[in-house]
């Protein structure tokens, strides 16, 4: 077990929660991607977080490749922009400061849903525009999502 395994509890009722909460049209390949932000005890969508607090990103996306159903990305990749276009904070699945990882929405389903954990200190206090890189299981495909514009702020 790793030190956030108990977070596992928490992405698993935080998803549910989103899935509650964003009405969002699985089945429906139509649907646009979606990415929220959490923090730690929220129950609802936020998009301003204090530089002490822990918060989470979920995302969907759908993969309409066959061959990736059930297999997870080759790469996911949190990006962070300043507002003037300048990448200034990158994630991956292996970084000190975050967490990001995807899971299989259900058996047989071409939707997968993305989270990652940021912990307190992971982003300077700033405004940013967030995106996630995700390469299928042929490492041919690029998607490419976009989020609405987080604020960190000191506490």
């Amino acid at each position: 077990m790793t030190r956030r395994a108990p977070w596992m509890k928490t992405i698993v009722f935080l998803l549910g929660a989103l899935w509650l909460l964003s009405g969002i049209a699985w089945a429906d390949p139509t649907t646009p991607q979606i990415m929220n932000f959490l923090s730690t005890g929220d129950t609802g969508e936020s998009r301003t977080f204090t530089t002490g607090e822990t918060f989470a990103m979920f995302a969907t996306y759908f993969d309409s490749n066959l061959a990736c159903v059930g297999v997870p990305p080759v790469l996911l990749q949190m990006l962070f922009f300043n507002l003037e276009g300048q990448l200034l904070f990158t994630c991956t699945t292996d970084t000190p400061t975050c967490e990001l990882d995807s899971i299989e929405f259900d058996v047989g389903s071409k939707y997968r849903t993305i989270f990652g954990i940021f912990e307190p200190g992971a982003l300077a206090p700033g405004a940013y525009d967030p995106y996630v890189l995700v390469r299928d299981c042929t490492n041919v495909n690029i998607f490419v999502l976009r989020g609405q514009t987080i604020r960190l702020i000191t506490p």
